[in-house]
């Protein structure tokens, strides 16, 4: 009786250890996001992709269009509207039910990262640190808070999904053939994650790393065996993808503000060999220190000479994630599976780039996890588990945590607010200069009503635009076509308007 005692406590033990820190990380995650819901569609790409989207309006469109019409903004996402559509199906354009839905994505997307972290670590503490600030961190506020990047959350969520598959396929103890059912699994599941955002195309290269760093390791055929039906399943998804996106981009053309995708080393040329690495270098410290607003649109690198300092710090922060890397590696190589988490899911996003938006927050939402874990593998080793480590430096590293958790879960709170004002949003563009700026005075005349403000914002971006006709080679005259037009057309209302007040003057009179 007492060894049955025993083991039933033992058992409730280990399910209070599991599921507490899981009902934590939830709770935390809701009291910093819930809120959010009362943001109406106020945003320029929130609209577009919600309300003028007639892809997603139940009303005009048939569901199988989602599928079979192939030129869905840049890529072939027939999952992310669909999910979008089923959304205004049951509560027609409203925003509160929308983004409540990316609140709790990104709850569950919370608890896989914890659950995932326990099987590449090992160590519940580092799986749950790990957790609570991806949970909470500002980095990735923009991909919760804007519904037109929630792709991302859909795809951090299959991706860790079919990650968390591959992985248990190794379960020590399985039946016949219940490895392959694992496998198979995280095939569907990567599949899935494909067709609402592409950007976990590249996941099979983290199966590849894991494949070569466990201790019992397969034979370079059997890898390839395993990894062949997801590089099949990517490279046919690809073909798709890319017809799709030059469908996109052929009906866009001639469109004045061109945000489409380039390849990044015609974005930026021959200085790619010193600005891209310096996008990943501020990729990482904005997990540290966010910019003071989720990015919309990120102002042209300088020339090298322009800001030698700027660069000079960028390589000094990847010589510092290069030896952490390395060190972990030496340490404990089976923890670099998670660490090359920030690299492959950041790869696509470095690789293809929108030409206004070279830095984008979004792509640090499946991203930021690699580099937690990193911070949390190191303080493991070099704090928490040495036993000739003072308490006095062991308390002053929770001191400091806790500093860091408060700063990023208060940051990310109020930050959500920001998005109720579509204000906001655009003078946060205005601050980041260059095409930027046009783009933040163009967008404020679609929200203003007086007719003179919004001539007042195109003189600005009329201004803004004579400043900036050499960035990223854009379309000036195309732009300064659209303003002149725009400007036209209040021009026109407000003949109209002053020709009416004049013809009730004179009926009045008579």
């Amino acid at each position: 009786m007492n060894n049955i005692s025993t083991t039933n406590t033992n058992d409730n033990t280990k399910i209070k250890k599991f599921l507490i820190p899981i009902l934590i990380l939830a709770a935390v995650t809701a009291a910093v996001y819930f809120g959010n819901y009362y943001n109406h569609y106020g945003y320029y790409y929130d609209y577009k992709e919600i309300v003028s989207n007639e892809y997603v309006n139940p009303s005009v469109t048939d569901v199988k269009t989602l599928f079979t019409k192939l030129e869905s903004f840049h890529f072939y996402v027939p999952l992310k509207h669909l999910a979008n559509y089923v959304l205004n199906h049951f509560s027609f354009l409203n925003p509160h039910i929308s983004h409540l839905f990316s609140d709790f994505l990104h709850i569950f997307n919370v608890i896989l990262c914890y659950l995932l972290i326990i099987k590449l670590s090992k160590s519940y503490r580092v799986a749950f640190l790990t957790a609570l600030m991806f949970a909470v961190s500002p980095v990735g506020s923009n991909a919760v808070n804007e519904i037109a990047a929630r792709g991302h959350l859909f795809t951090a969520f299959f991706g860790m999904l079919s990650f968390y598959m591959y992985i248990l396929s190794d379960t020590k103890g399985l039946k016949k053939n219940q490895d392959l059912f694992f496998v198979a699994l995280a095939v569907v599941f990567y599949i899935i994650g494909l067709f609402f955002w592409t950007t976990i195309i590249v996941l099979p290269l983290l199966f590849v790393i894991y494949e070569f760093i466990k201790d019992q390791r397969l034979t370079a055929k059997r890898i390839s065996l395993r990894i062949s039906p997801f590089l099949s399943k990517a490279f046919g998804i690809l073909l798709i993808t890319v017809y799709a996106s030059y469908l996109s981009n052929k009906l866009q053309a001639g469109i004045a503000f061109d945000n489409s995708l380039v390849f990044s080393l015609n974005l930026f040329g021959w200085e790619s060999f010193y600005k891209i690495p310096t996008l990943i270098a501020n990729y990482i410290t904005y997990c540290f220190v966010p910019p003071s607003f989720d990015i919309i649109f990120a102002p042209p690198l300088p020339d090298l000479f322009q800001a030698p300092l700027k660069y000079i710090l960028a390589f000094a922060v990847l010589a510092l994630y290069s030896y952490a890397c390395v060190y972990i590696y030496k340490k404990d190589k089976s923890l670099i599976p998670g660490v090359a988490i920030f690299a492959v899911f950041l790869l696509p996003g470095l690789i293809f780039m929108h030409k206004a938006e070279p830095v984008s927050l979004r792509y640090m939402y499946p991203a930021s996890m690699g580099i937690f874990f990193m911070v949390f593998v190191l303080l493991e080793n070099l704090v928490w588990n040495r036993s000739n480590v003072s308490k006095a430096l062991k308390i002053t590293c929770v001191c400091i945590l806790a500093g860091w958790f408060v700063f990023a879960a208060t940051n990310t709170y109020l930050r959500k607010y920001d998005w109720k004002n579509p204000e906001t949003v655009t003078n946060a563009m205005i601050k980041s200069g260059n095409i930027a700026e046009v783009w933040g005075w163009f967008l404020k005349t679609h929200w203003e009503t007086d007719n003179n403000l919004n001539k007042e914002y195109l003189l600005k971006a009329k201004e803004a635009l004579e400043k900036n006709k050499n960035c990223y080679n854009f379309q000036c005259d195309l732009i300064d076509q659209n303003i002149t037009e725009r400007s036209e057309y209040i021009d026109a209302l407000n003949n109209d308007y002053e020709l009416q007040m004049t013809n009730d003057e004179s009926k009045t009179k008579k």
